[in-house]
């Protein structure tokens, strides 16, 4: 039975997965050390972004937000009792701060600071949070946090709140940074309008009839039980018919949550976007794109992935603490021992590639 509370329901379903594989973490002495890429946080001088959203509300994410703001002994025990020994930190989505420069800069200041305070600081890297909706900007502030801070790389939203993505040469002067810094751009899904929710009959998520959990489930639906991940695949599919890929043949870019359905429609989507293109998108997928398992936590998508994708661009991550670290390693047990990976192909994903990836 579920609760009848939908901040119970949604912590619920959250944190017991109904896609995750329950198995229990058995303890044993050739244990695989696994670093982890999507991994949250939020700044103090953005936490005010993420507590007013109420699509937040709608899901009952506020209450997360005590685990959010720490960098401490509680993060480093989940991390201890599942096996993670290197955690790179990114902010949540934050659209707002996608406008605001002087913001995302003191925010990744501040998790610099955070990560040089917590106990165990060469236990954790940086992911840079960019102003995308300022094109230079973000590529001055990605290259500071290279530089300054020792950041590997950037998370950003994957497409703007009003709606723009980054497929236009405005953006050029980024992915040029990206190159030369050698480090990857994580694509990550971000909120829908607010519209689209709670807007009964109208929005595009929203239902027709209300409920008593219609604006809980209409969240759901606009955010991680689809609409996340079919816009944050969209943003890669933008960038790759705006010709960012030709331009910058050496930019990487990570998908998480299984590639954000792109290696579903792998073949499909090849087949025609491919048409009166000089570089084909399966070559791009190849050659451009990593793929995390980030809170999808099931074999049956890694099976896709597999067959799609070489092993060595495949990482796991676990989405943290919008998933849980136990049931991510509870999944990484099961896929050591499916046969679908060999011992070698499990080590890459489990941490190799992310140390080849961003050079840890």
């Amino acid at each position: 039975m579920f609760p009848d509370n939908p901040l119970l329901l949604f912590l619920v379903l959250l944190f017991s997965a109904a896609t995750t594989v329950s198995l229990h973490v058995r303890d044993n002495n050739d244990s695989v050390p696994y670093y982890t890429l999507e991994e949250h946080w939020f700044s103090p001088s953005l936490a005010h972004y993420f507590a007013g959203n109420p699509l937040n509300v709608l899901l009952g994410a506020s209450a997360l937000a005590p685990i959010l703001r720490e960098v401490g002994p509680s993060r480093l025990a989940s991390m201890d009792a599942n096996n993670i020994r290197i955690q790179i930190i990114s902010h949540t989505p934050l659209p707002e701060a996608m406008f605001a420069a002087n913001l995302t800069a003191l925010a990744n200041d501040e998790l610099a600071a955070a990560i040089a305070a917590s106990p165990a600081p060469r236990r954790f890297r940086g992911f840079c949070i960019l102003p995308m909706a300022v094109p230079a900007a973000a590529a001055a502030e990605l290259r500071r946090c290279i530089k300054k801070h020792g950041f590997v790389g950037a998370l950003v939203d994957a497409h703007l709140s009003n709606g723009s993505f980054y497929d236009g040469p405005a953006y050029d002067p980024l992915w040029a940074e990206a190159v030369q810094l050698n480090v990857p751009i994580y694509l990550h899904p971000t909120y829908p309008d607010l519209a689209d929710v709670v807007a009964v009959g109208k929005g595009l998520y929203a239902p027709s009839v209300e409920g008593e959990y219609s604006g809980y489930h209409a969240a759901a639906l606009g955010m991680p039980a689809w609409g996340w991940h079919e816009r944050a695949g969209l943003g890669f599919l933008r960038l790759y018919l705006g010709g960012v890929f030709e331009r910058f043949p050496a930019l990487q870019v990570i998908l998480g949550h299984m590639g954000e359905l792109v290696p579903y429609f792998l073949s499909r989507t090849d087949h025609y976007l491919s048409v009166n293109r000089t570089l084909r998108f399966k070559d791009v997928y190849t050659r451009n794109v990593y793929i995390t398992t980030s809170g999808i936590f099931s074999l049956d998508p890694m099976a896709t992935v597999l067959r799609t994708t070489d092993h060595k661009r495949i990482m796991y991550s676990v989405d943290w603490p919008f998933s849980r670290n136990e049931d991510g390693a509870a999944f990484m047990q099961a896929l050591r021992e499916s046969g679908m990976v060999t011992e070698e192909e499990f080590r890459d994903i489990a941490f190799r590639n992310v140390e080849r990836l961003v050079g840890l």
